[in-house]
């Protein structure tokens, strides 16, 4: 009787088990309401037309040293920060020993100069000439100097290293002449005393460190007579011309470029090897046709080197 017992219970399961799983399958199926995943949004493509650049910002670009070639410098950050939205430049001056000195210690990312590197510096700087620029010897207008139109090299170098002390001494009337000399660190100073004394022989006197605050002290010192970038020119100044055998010759473009007219510089912005990122950028921009053509000439002062008929390898 057993038996007959369990090999009906071993039929019944045998024929429901397959039922019941097909039918508990079908009854899970039913209730999954799940939905299926998402699609992945599409990465964005470099092809997508149209698509606007990514802007990349950086921190200011800092530059320091020569206060002659600060406003070509300040005329080029107003137009890169207006044509390059994110773009910052940051100007000061020193003159061109400190900037030179700071460029090479990095606590800059150009130097500004109207000088050559020195060689203790020059292997680790890189020279970018981005101008030219005149200098002439400037002085406080009086009736003492007004028929003076051009004075000879031999007798500037006599006014500032002291020998001639009087403005009657050079075809004015008596007046006391008063140097007033830019600072030791002046890339000014040393283009002009290079050209005209030989070298660093000036005579002893007062001193200014910024080219702005030099033409406020010729404009307040009765008698006063210093030397100036062309850019810091001023109609409330006398400007000489140089006296020549063939006559006086004007310190302006023409003879600059000419080479008639022997007191000018390159403007120098030196970076610490290779220039890199912003600073590139920046450059880039100062040497470019739209700067050098368009904005440059409007700067009161400076030439374009494409300009120049005549080279210069040294102070």
């Amino acid at each position: 009787m057993n038996s007959i017992v369990t090999a009906l219970r071993t039929s019944v399961l045998g024929s429901f088990l397959p039922i019941a799983l097909t039918g508990g399958m079908a009854l899970l199926a039913g209730c999954d309401k799940s939905q299926p995943p998402a699609p992945a949004p599409a990465e964005p493509s470099s092809a997508t037309p149209n698509s606007a650049p990514v802007e990349k910002k950086e921190g200011p670009v800092r530059a320091s040293g020569s206060s002659a070639l600060q406003p070509l410098v300040n005329a080029a950050k107003e137009k890169y920060e207006t044509e390059h939205k994110g773009a910052s430049v940051e100007v000061s001056a020193g003159g061109s020993k400190k900037g030179l000195a700071d460029v090479n210690s990095g606590a800059v990312h150009i130097g500004n100069s109207d000088i050559f590197a020195p060689d203790d510096l020059k292997a680790g700087l890189v020279d970018h000439k981005v101008a030219v620029v005149g200098f002439a010897a400037m002085a406080n207008k009086g009736p003492y100097n007004e028929k003076i139109a051009a004075i000879g090299v031999q007798d500037l170098a006599k006014i500032f290293s002291g020998a001639v002390k009087n403005w009657k001494e050079v075809g004015g009337e008596s007046q006391p002449i008063v140097v007033i000399n830019r600072a030791a660190g002046s890339g000014t100073r040393t283009v002009f005393g290079n050209i005209v004394l030989g070298g660093d022989k000036f005579v002893e006197s007062q001193t200014e460190d910024n080219s702005g605050a030099l033409v406020a002290k010729l404009k307040q010192t009765k008698g006063a007579i210093s030397y100036l970038a062309l850019s810091f020119k001023d109609d409330e100044l006398k400007t000489f011309s140089l006296k020549g055998d063939g006559g006086a010759v004007e310190p302006n473009a023409a003879n600059i470029t000419s080479g008639a007219y022997p007191i000018w510089s390159y403007e120098h912005m030196y970076t610490k090897g290779e220039a890199t990122g912003g600073t590139k950028a920046f450059l880039d921009y100062i040497v470019s046709p739209a700067f050098q053509d368009n904005v440059l000439p409007n700067v009161k002062g400076f030439i374009a080197i494409t300009q120049m008929k005549v080279t210069r390898e040294k102070d």
